[in-house]
């Protein structure tokens, strides 16, 4: 079902022509208060409009034709940004896919030298109801992950961290006026796979992250369908960029359902070997939908460190259903078109929103 990959292992040319598969990179930052920001750069993103309806109908569509680009800001906690953008597509990306990659108009490049890890974006999109240009730059740098030849897996699903402690910022303009900054801890990984996501086994999949003093701890809970023993493990990343995992034990708390009818635990207790690994609590949700929620949460290791972090939560058999799939299309700009006339109001900056809405309908729901 899910394996961890090495950091040795390059993206293989087939993946992105396998029926329903998906590859999408994963950066984040995150600062004491609740400063933060996601950034995904994608082909075949399960969660996009279609992709997985098209597997289920027998039909499923190849990754390489469905790039995109995600991002969201967040501010004491909140989202004060998002965007969700899919663009055309075009003939497939050199494979096997290397460090550099180039999605729409925005760039991604990725070193790996002396046990350093490096990680750039140079962003520019379009938004929605709005001549105005999204840029900015992502720049990461700390302790790359360690490869590890004993990893390579040839699981249907690998999840690859990429780097341990990092730092990163991020700096974004609207039409050349600075937007928002970001500085913090910085995370990078990778998700691969080769068959669609719905079709993995998984009824509910959780991961977060911890950013510690000289330590990345990751947990990544899985429960399979039909009763299979879950799959729950952590990862520790230390600042010499070995990697440690370490099975685990789950006890979730009390469970709160989401406007859109997801269920989540307000905390979880991680045991290993009966012993206490880590405590995280959900503090808030910072993205909702019908199948994925991303929380802030703050943990507590058993030696006491504690720190605040990232989690998910995703119900694969969710993705991507028929009566979801209008109020997801309201979040997802198709730079070709066709939108949602809604659109402008779940995309871009949180400040001006009805105005890029009126104008958008003005337009007939056309692409800035």
């Amino acid at each position: 079902m899910i394996d961890i990959g090495s950091t040795n292992a390059a993206v293989s040319a087939d993946l992105l022509s396998a029926p329903g598969g998906f590859v999408w990179w994963y950066a984040d930052l995150v600062a004491p208060g609740g400063d933060g920001a996601v950034l995904i750069w994608s082909y075949g993103l399960p969660f996009l409009p279609g992709y997985a309806d098209a597997a289920r109908r027998g039909a499923p569509q190849l990754p390489f034709r469905r790039p995109s680009l995600n991002l969201a800001v967040y501010r004491r906690g909140a989202p004060v940004f998002y965007l969700l953008q899919e663009y055309p597509a075009e003939s497939p990306p050199a494979c096997p896919l290397t460090d550099e990659q180039r999605i729409g108009r925005s760039t991604f490049w990725r070193t790996a030298d002396g046990g350093r890890c490096t990680l750039g974006a140079a962003l520019d999109c379009a938004l929605p109801g709005t001549r105005a240009r999204l840029t900015g730059t992502l720049h990461v740098r700390g302790t790359a992950r360690l490869p590890d030849p004993s990893r390579d897996s040839a699981a249907p699903h690998l999840w690859t961290p990429l780097t341990g402690p990092a730092a990163g910022t991020l700096r974004l303009e609207l039409d050349g006026r600075p937007f928002a900054q970001v500085q913090g801890r910085a995370y990078h990984d990778r998700n691969t796979g080769r068959v669609p996501l719905q079709e993995l086994g998984i009824d509910r999949w959780m991961w977060g992250r911890v950013p510690l003093d000289r330590r990345e701890l990751v947990y990544y809970l899985t429960w399979p369908k039909g009763g299979d023993r879950p799959i729950h493990f952590g990862v520790e990343i230390g600042a010499d960029g070995r990697m440690t995992r370490t099975e685990l034990e789950v006890e979730l708390g009390r469970e709160r359902r989401t406007f859109g009818g997801l269920s989540r635990p307000e905390r979880i207790v991680l045991r290993a070997a009966g012993r206490a690994w880590m405590e995280v609590v959900h503090t808030r949700v910072v993205d909702a939908g019908p199948f994925y929620l991303r929380m802030l949460s703050e943990a507590r290791t058993a030696s006491g460190e504690s720190a605040e972090g990232w989690s998910e939560l995703c119900r694969p058999d969710r993705v991507d259903l028929a009566p979801h799939r209008p109020f997801v299309r309201m979040r997802v700009h198709r730079v070709d078109g066709p939108n949602s006339i809604w659109l402008p109001l779940f995309t871009g900056p949180r400040p001006g929103r009805v105005g890029r809405l009126v104008r958008h309908m003005l337009a007939g729901g056309r692409s800035a």
